[in-house]
């Protein structure tokens, strides 16, 4: 089935991991406040679910699948009619950018990042890093980090 893509860019589809932002008071003490957030943005509640799940590290399509009562292969058909990318392709670029946006503007360790990214372990965050961006988690976070961005957004 070959259908036009509804959505052309990952940022019409990407539900930041961030619920608040950093802020400066009157006295200059920085405090944080909640983000709005878009959790439904295509408005189709298994495709939300899906990317709902990508967004807090839980990106299984098997186990979403049950738990729609509907198959992995019904979802993955799903993302290729939203996006026009085969589920794995969309899936991956989804965890890069959320890898990024956690390396650059949280403290969060290693390890968190990779929980928090649907990765699992720091061991296999370094392989994706690797493979993805061709450096270490730690060389990444360095080049993309600009001053200001450690601790702009909080995620929890």
């Amino acid at each position: 089935m070959d259908a036009k893509k509804q959505f052309h860019s990952l940022d019409e589809l990407y539900i930041s991991p961030f619920i608040s932002a950093r802020f400066y008071d009157d006295n200059g003490q920085p405090c944080y406040r909640p983000l709005a957030r878009n959790l439904q943005p295509t408005g189709i509640y298994a495709a939300d679910l899906l990317l709902q799940s990508l967004s807090t590290g839980h990106g299984s399509l098997t186990a979403l699948a049950r738990r729609l009562g509907c198959s992995s292969r019904d979802l993955s058909g799903l993302i290729r009619c939203l996006t026009g990318q085969p589920s794995d392709q969309f899936r991956t670029a989804y965890r890069k950018r959320l890898v990024t946006d956690l390396l650059r503007f949280t403290e969060l360790s290693l390890s968190e990042v990779a929980v928090r990214s649907g990765i699992g372990q720091k061991r296999n965050l370094h392989l994706f890093v690797n493979q993805h961006f061709g450096c270490t988690p730690d060389e990444l976070r360095q080049h993309i980090r600009k001053l200001g961005d450690a601790g702009r957004f909080s995620v929890e």
